[in-house]
Protein backbone atom coordinates (compact mmCIF):
# COMPACT_ATOMS: atom_id res chain seq x y z
CA UNK A 1 0.00 0.00 0.00
CA UNK A 2 2.67 2.04 0.76
CA UNK A 3 4.38 2.16 -2.75
CA UNK A 4 1.00 2.93 -4.42
CA UNK A 5 0.94 6.25 -1.77
CA UNK A 6 4.44 6.92 -2.81
CA UNK A 7 3.67 6.42 -6.73
CA UNK A 8 0.87 8.68 -6.08
CA UNK A 9 2.74 11.05 -4.28
CA UNK A 10 5.60 11.25 -7.07
CA UNK A 11 3.38 11.37 -10.10
CA UNK A 12 1.47 14.92 -8.01
CA UNK A 13 5.19 16.00 -7.45
CA UNK A 14 5.83 15.84 -11.55
CA UNK A 15 2.47 16.96 -12.56
CA UNK A 16 2.53 20.35 -10.04
CA UNK A 17 6.12 20.40 -11.56
CA UNK A 18 4.81 20.71 -15.21
CA UNK A 19 1.90 22.49 -14.15
CA UNK A 20 4.26 25.86 -12.63
CA UNK A 21 6.61 25.08 -15.82
CA UNK A 22 3.74 26.34 -18.53
CA UNK A 23 4.62 29.51 -19.72
CA UNK A 24 1.22 31.23 -18.76
CA UNK A 25 2.10 30.44 -14.74
CA UNK A 26 5.36 31.24 -15.24
CA UNK A 27 4.68 34.88 -16.12
CA UNK A 28 1.69 35.05 -14.04
CA UNK A 29 4.41 33.96 -10.82
CA UNK A 30 6.71 36.67 -12.38
CA UNK A 31 4.53 39.35 -12.35
CA UNK A 32 3.08 38.78 -8.76
CA UNK A 33 6.07 38.40 -7.43
CA UNK A 34 6.97 41.82 -8.66
CA UNK A 35 4.05 43.04 -6.96
CA UNK A 36 4.43 44.52 -3.50
CA UNK A 37 3.06 43.05 -0.27
CA UNK A 38 -0.06 45.32 -0.21
CA UNK A 39 -1.07 44.24 -3.73
CA UNK A 40 -0.56 40.52 -3.55
CA UNK A 41 -2.86 40.75 -0.25
CA UNK A 42 -5.55 42.30 -2.72
CA UNK A 43 -4.76 39.60 -5.74
CA UNK A 44 -5.07 36.71 -3.23
CA UNK A 45 -8.96 38.67 -1.81
CA UNK A 46 -10.35 38.90 -4.92
CA UNK A 47 -9.07 35.33 -6.48
CA UNK A 48 -10.51 34.09 -3.32
CA UNK A 49 -13.59 35.88 -3.95
CA UNK A 50 -13.37 34.85 -7.76
CA UNK A 51 -13.12 31.14 -6.61
CA UNK A 52 -15.97 31.16 -4.12
CA UNK A 53 -18.49 33.27 -6.70
CA UNK A 54 -17.54 30.25 -8.88
CA UNK A 55 -17.92 27.18 -6.52
CA UNK A 56 -21.42 28.84 -6.07
CA UNK A 57 -22.49 29.60 -9.78
CA UNK A 58 -21.41 25.57 -10.11
CA UNK A 59 -22.73 23.67 -7.06
CA UNK A 60 -24.80 25.53 -5.35
CA UNK A 61 -26.89 27.43 -7.34
CA UNK A 62 -28.25 24.20 -9.21
CA UNK A 63 -29.27 22.82 -5.93
CA UNK A 64 -31.38 25.45 -5.01
CA UNK A 65 -32.49 25.61 -8.55
CA UNK A 66 -34.16 22.05 -8.20
CA UNK A 67 -34.95 22.66 -4.63
CA UNK A 68 -37.52 25.08 -5.64
CA UNK A 69 -38.91 22.83 -8.79
CA UNK A 70 -39.34 20.06 -6.59
CA UNK A 71 -40.82 22.46 -3.79
CA UNK A 72 -43.37 23.93 -6.10
CA UNK A 73 -44.21 20.11 -7.35
CA UNK A 74 -44.38 19.09 -3.41
CA UNK A 75 -47.20 22.26 -3.27
CA UNK A 76 -48.70 20.99 -5.80
CA UNK A 77 -49.27 17.50 -5.14
CA UNK A 78 -50.52 18.48 -1.22
CA UNK A 79 -53.01 21.35 -2.41
CA UNK A 80 -54.67 17.70 -4.64
CA UNK A 81 -54.00 15.29 -1.85
CA UNK A 82 -55.70 17.71 0.33
CA UNK A 83 -58.70 18.48 -2.23
CA UNK A 84 -59.39 15.16 -2.06
CA UNK A 85 -59.70 14.82 1.24
CA UNK A 86 -61.90 17.40 1.72
CA UNK A 87 -63.89 15.56 -0.99
CA UNK A 88 -63.65 11.59 -0.02
CA UNK A 89 -67.10 11.76 1.86
CA UNK A 90 -68.47 12.86 -1.64
CA UNK A 91 -67.34 8.69 -2.85
CA UNK A 92 -67.94 7.32 -0.13
CA UNK A 93 -71.94 7.49 -0.25
CA UNK A 94 -72.78 8.91 2.44
CA UNK A 95 -75.02 12.23 1.22
CA UNK A 96 -77.63 9.98 -0.44
CA UNK A 97 -80.34 12.20 -1.78
CA UNK A 98 -82.93 9.60 -2.86
CA UNK A 99 -82.25 6.30 -4.25
CA UNK A 100 -84.01 4.47 -6.83
CA UNK A 101 -85.91 0.99 -7.00
CA UNK A 102 -84.76 -0.05 -10.26
CA UNK A 103 -82.34 -2.56 -11.53
CA UNK A 104 -78.31 -1.15 -11.64
CA UNK A 105 -78.06 -2.33 -14.71
CA UNK A 106 -80.75 -0.04 -16.56
CA UNK A 107 -79.72 3.09 -14.03
CA UNK A 108 -76.06 2.79 -14.94
CA UNK A 109 -76.65 2.23 -18.66
CA UNK A 110 -79.28 5.25 -18.92
CA UNK A 111 -77.52 7.53 -16.66
CA UNK A 112 -74.35 7.09 -18.53
CA UNK A 113 -76.32 8.19 -21.91
CA UNK A 114 -77.62 11.23 -20.39
CA UNK A 115 -74.43 12.34 -19.39
CA UNK A 116 -72.32 11.33 -22.63
CA UNK A 117 -70.57 8.93 -21.18
CA UNK A 118 -69.64 5.25 -22.98
CA UNK A 119 -69.46 2.23 -21.66
CA UNK A 120 -66.96 0.20 -23.13
CA UNK A 121 -68.02 -2.73 -21.25
CA UNK A 122 -70.03 -3.59 -18.50
CA UNK A 123 -70.84 -6.91 -16.54
CA UNK A 124 -72.82 -7.96 -13.86
CA UNK A 125 -70.92 -8.81 -10.51
CA UNK A 126 -73.17 -10.71 -8.02
CA UNK A 127 -75.24 -7.79 -6.80
CA UNK A 128 -73.12 -5.05 -8.16
CA UNK A 129 -71.83 -4.14 -11.36
CA UNK A 130 -68.73 -3.95 -13.26
CA UNK A 131 -67.95 -0.97 -15.71
CA UNK A 132 -65.00 -0.10 -18.14
CA UNK A 133 -64.74 3.28 -19.75
CA UNK A 134 -62.00 4.25 -22.37
CA UNK A 135 -60.32 7.20 -23.40
CA UNK A 136 -63.14 9.04 -21.13
CA UNK A 137 -63.00 12.82 -20.04
CA UNK A 138 -61.63 12.96 -16.58
CA UNK A 139 -64.51 15.59 -15.03
CA UNK A 140 -67.26 13.99 -16.95
CA UNK A 141 -66.66 10.38 -15.65
CA UNK A 142 -66.62 11.50 -11.59
CA UNK A 143 -69.24 13.78 -12.71
CA UNK A 144 -71.59 11.18 -13.79
CA UNK A 145 -69.99 8.47 -11.05
CA UNK A 146 -71.13 11.47 -8.31
CA UNK A 147 -74.48 11.79 -10.36
CA UNK A 148 -75.17 8.06 -9.34
CA UNK A 149 -73.90 8.49 -6.16
CA UNK A 150 -76.61 10.98 -5.16
CA UNK A 151 -79.55 10.84 -7.27
CA UNK A 152 -79.99 6.68 -6.85
CA UNK A 153 -77.63 5.37 -4.62
CA UNK A 154 -75.13 3.53 -6.78
CA UNK A 155 -71.89 3.65 -4.33
CA UNK A 156 -68.50 2.73 -5.59
CA UNK A 157 -66.83 -0.69 -4.76
CA UNK A 158 -63.75 -0.57 -6.20
CA UNK A 159 -62.04 1.89 -8.39
CA UNK A 160 -59.26 2.14 -11.07
CA UNK A 161 -58.12 4.92 -12.79
CA UNK A 162 -55.25 5.02 -15.42
CA UNK A 163 -54.44 8.08 -16.88
CA UNK A 164 -54.79 7.53 -21.04
CA UNK A 165 -52.35 9.23 -23.50
CA UNK A 166 -54.45 12.31 -23.94
CA UNK A 167 -54.24 14.85 -21.40
CA UNK A 168 -57.48 14.68 -19.70
CA UNK A 169 -58.72 11.56 -20.54
CA UNK A 170 -58.60 8.31 -18.53
CA UNK A 171 -59.44 4.57 -18.65
CA UNK A 172 -61.73 3.91 -15.84
CA UNK A 173 -62.50 0.19 -14.55
CA UNK A 174 -65.12 -0.03 -11.63
CA UNK A 175 -67.17 -1.90 -9.65
CA UNK A 176 -70.74 -0.34 -8.79
CA UNK A 177 -72.97 -1.80 -5.96
CA UNK A 178 -76.34 -0.29 -4.57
Amino acid sequence: MSKLQQQIANNWQVGRRKFSQLPPIVSFNLWYASQNGRDQKIIKAVSAFIVFCLIIVLFVQPFLAKQSLYQGKLDKSLSTYELLASNAHKFQGQARSSSSNGPILSLVTQQAKRSNINLKRFEPDGDGLRIWLEDAVFDDAIRWLEELNQKHGIQIKQINVDRSEKSGRVDLRGTLFK
